[in-house]
């Protein structure tokens, strides 16, 4: 009976799962792995690549979806390209689009209209933030969520700017992004209030309005959480989440302290705290603090993975009111606050985010966006706001002679553990597409143009110092190739460690006994034919183990005076 190693991919979470059946493909499931998915599976154009031992049927059953793990299986029997004579285990399956998934659904089955609703209202919401194809959603999802698998630790901690609540079309555009990742799994917790600068003078009668537009703020957003599916808990001035010392003679102040048990309790109950921006001194005196400070304060408590900014202006601006995409801690902060635009007050924030990514984990950042963008900041590669993290910067050149060749060389063996041939680089000198490098030289990753596979980019080299490994500055790298190329393939050797690194982030696969050739943005089964008929052909750049006498022959002949 055949048997067959399927990899079928989530269209949200990207989650792998490996199940070995007889016959059919059974779909998504909640695996071994202790991975349930909560999410719905539309039918969006997706991928799924099965790796196949002695089959030769022609046809094929697509994976069943699963919405919350409540509603049963769809089966949609489809046709598939039958094996390619040369490339043994290959076969590519593509399912159809959400609308006849959703019409086809609606008429097979009687779904409860108390699931219906909330599925419209996320895919409707998802597709005007992102768009059409999840296949960076899937990827990003898996990440967040496996790393918010701390039922008690949030996932990111969201600041609300006030300007927001002046817009009503924007605070339901927030509230629903919000209430999207709350349900899948993705804990937040939401702070707001109001921005008061350290050297503001208000007076007592300023703070007191101050302080009940934050409490009538605090019931606005939790009733528009509500609204949109999620549960809310309100955690008012008094609440003893902020512990403030005044400033003197003074209603206003600095937060000093955060107490996290109620932030705790909230979250492990099923709900979103929100907090506003008001602490309570020693003696028991209610007192205004800044948003921004408050916010900081509990990021440093609660360490999230993200700590997400938002405000009506889509980021972070720069001297000409653009919006800045990246911010590289501590390098590009020191270059930004020598710029003549940046008045204090800019330094300072500049410099409390450095300050803050100091002491979060290594993966986490700080972004600043929109509040109805936050989909496609968090599910896509090329984000929609400004990124702040602590990572080395990364340079992109289209020649080796922007290049330290040396310091490349050496990066790239020690990285692989190889020698390359002594002519790579005189060999992709002329088909080099682009080249990029960190700071510090800790990344490269070099890309050639290559003939007879359509244009696309050949990913030749991506190789990370093991120094920084963890560090974050991996994904940073890997994010720039997606946001700068559409669709990009690239080959491993089985033996590998970082190929299950790999199969996060590709969208398909091909194996032989040697080679495992991965690839994203291929859709055309007979180009991704061709990709795999290159990359299993092409010629090592490294010097094998059984090459490695000859070459060390040469050296000591050349070595010898006779």
């Amino acid at each position: 009976m055949a048997q067959l190693l399927l990899h079928t991919r989530n269209a949200f979470s990207g989650h792998i799962c490996k199940l070995c059946t007889s016959g059919r493909c059974l779909g998504f499931c909640s695996c071994k792995t202790g991975h349930t998915s909560n999410l719905l599976r539309p039918a969006w154009k997706f991928y799924t690549v099965c790796h196949q031992q002695n089959h030769s049927t022609g046809s094929w059953l697509s994976p069943r979806s699963v919405l919350g793990d409540k509603l049963g299986a769809l089966w949609n029997p489809i046709k598939v390209p039958k094996n390619h004579g040369s490339q043994n285990g290959y076969m590519l399956q593509w399912q159809q689009y959400k609308s006849d998934y959703l019409k086809m659904a609606s008429s097979q089955y009687r779904w409860s209209s108390h699931f219906l609703p909330g599925l419209n209202h996320d895919l409707r919401r998802f597709l005007e933030e992102v768009g059409t194809d999840p296949k960076e959603a899937r990827y990003w999802l898996k990440q967040f969520q496996r790393l918010s698998s701390i039922p008690s630790k949030p996932f990111a901690v969201v600041l609300v700017d006030q300007n927001i609540f002046q817009n009503p079309d924007m605070l339901e555009a927030l509230s629903s992004n919000l209430a999207f990742l709350h349900r899948n799994d993705m804990k937040i917790l939401v702070v707001h209030g109001a921005e008061i600068p350290p050297n503001a003078k208000l007076s007592n009668k300023e703070l007191q309005e101050t302080r009940r537009r934050v409490t009538t703020e605090t019931m606005t957003m939790v009733n528009c959480l509500q609204a949109s599916g999620a549960q809310a808990h309100p955690l008012f001035s008094g609440s003893n989440v902020f512990r403030a010392e005044a400033d003197t003679g003074s209603s206003k102040g600095r937060v000093v302290h955060v107490n996290t048990e109620p932030l705790t309790w909230c979250i492990e109950s099923g709900h979103i705290p929100v907090v506003s921006s008001i602490g309570e001194t020693t003696s028991s005196q209610l007192i205004c603090v800044d948003a921004s400070q408050a916010t900081i304060e509990i990021a440093k408590a609660v360490q999230p993975i993200k700590v997400l900014l938002l405000n009506d202006k889509g980021g972070l601006l720069d001297g000409s009111n653009k919006v800045m995409k990246h911010v590289h801690v501590p390098a590009d902060v020191e270059a930004i606050s020598s710029q003549k635009w940046c008045d204090p007050l800019y330094q300072e924030k500049l410099q409390s985010i450095s300050a803050l990514l100091a002491v979060l984990p290594p993966l986490s950042s700080v972004v600043i966006t929109s509040a109805n963008t936050i989909l496609a900041e968090l599910f896509t590669h090329h984000g929609t706001g400004t990124l702040f993290k602590n990572t080395e910067r990364i340079y992109k050149s289209k020649s080796l002679e922007d290049i330290d060749q040396d310091r490349l060389l050496a990066m790239i063996k020690k990285s692989f553990n190889k020698l390359l041939r002594p002519d790579y680089l005189e060999g992709i000198a002329h088909k080099l597409h682009s080249i990029y490098v960190s700071e510090n030289y800790n990344a490269v990753a070099i890309l050639t143009k290559e003939e007879g596979v359509n244009g696309v980019p050949y990913l030749d080299k991506f190789a990370v110092s093991t120094k920084i490994q963890g560090e974050g500055t991996s994904d940073v790298l890997w994010d720039e190739l997606r946001s700068d190329f559409p669709a990009l393939f690239w080959r491993s050797k089985n033996v590998n460690k970082i190929n299950s690194w790999y199969f996060k982030r590709c969208e398909g696969s091909w194996s032989n006994h040697t080679w495992t050739v991965f690839w994203y943005g291929i859709s055309n089964p007979k180009l991704s034919y061709g990709v795999v008929d290159w990359a299993v052909n092409h010629k090592t750049s490294f010097i094998e183990a059984e090459e490695q006498e000859d070459y060390d022959k040469e050296d000591s002949e050349v070595a010898e005076p006779w």
